[in-house]
């Protein structure tokens, strides 16, 4: 799946949240988006996934313009996203949880076909014994892991992934870290926003940085955390670790 971004901006009440970004993802990259609170990464990430149109600019996934598509659109298009606050069903159990959208992606699949899908997806993710709970006695890292889970039950071609490493217990960041390079090692895209630098930064083959919501840098993270206006805007100018 070949993503194209031309030129987009959205603005809030006067508020410019993305100025003018063009960036391309093609086939199976693995990108990390990094960047200081409020400098758009959320907001791109939605304004790809359809929740937010852009004001100006244009989308394509595959050379097809998406920039005005609702977010059930994108998805069945093959973009799956997870949220910075995780929504899981609180009142649907786990097993549930991961059939409600692949019967929303996939509504001629039949019930045993996906709950067979699912617990396989249960199983990699290490919460098999978790299926018959409810969503509401799930941790927070639990959760988490949850989304990850109802992402691959709608085999999408490009994840979307904001803060997935956000609270999580460094038992469950291992399952997500090895959620990410597993899935990609099948062919899969990902855009990760993440403010855990150690791991965006092993993770990433490349790495975007927003500022002001502004594209700044694009690059290999090496060369990418080397860059005065990327250390001024963000690794700041103390943080030897990474510079």
């Amino acid at each position: 799946m070949n993503l194209e971004i031309h030129d987009v901006s959205k603005n809030f009440g006067g508020i410019q949240a993305l100025s003018g970004v063009s960036l391309s993802v093609e086939g199976d990259e693995l990108i990390g988006l990094i960047g200081p609170n409020g400098s758009g990464k959320t907001t791109l990430v939605n304004t790809i996934g359809g929740i937010y149109a852009p004001d100006r600019g244009e989308i394509f996934l595959d050379d097809r313009p998406v920039g005005r598509l609702k977010p059930n659109q994108v998805a069945k298009l093959g973009v799956g996203r997870t949220f910075q606050v995780t929504r899981a069903f609180r009142r649907m159990t786990v097993m549930e949880n991961m059939l409600v959208p692949a019967f929303a992606v996939t509504p001629d699949k039949r019930r045993r076909e996906l709950e067979a899908r699912a617990q396989e997806v249960l199983e990699f993710l290490t919460m098999d014994h978790l299926r018959n709970d409810y969503g509401r006695s799930l941790s927070g890292g639990q959760q988490k892991l949850l989304e990850l889970g109802q992402l691959l039950m709608t085999d999408p071609g490009l994840i979307l992934l904001d803060e997935p490493f956000a609270g999580v217990h460094p038992k469950l960041m291992e399952t997500i870290f090895e959620y990410i390079t597993t899935v990609h090692a099948e062919g899969k895209a990902f855009i990760i926003i993440s403010h855990d630098m150690s791991s965006i930064f092993t993770l990433s083959q490349r790495l975007l940085v927003l500022h002001n919501g502004e594209l700044i840098a694009d690059g290999p993270p090496d060369e990418v955390k080397q860059e005065p206006q990327v250390i001024e805007a963000y690794l700041g100018e103390e943080d030897e670790e990474y510079v």
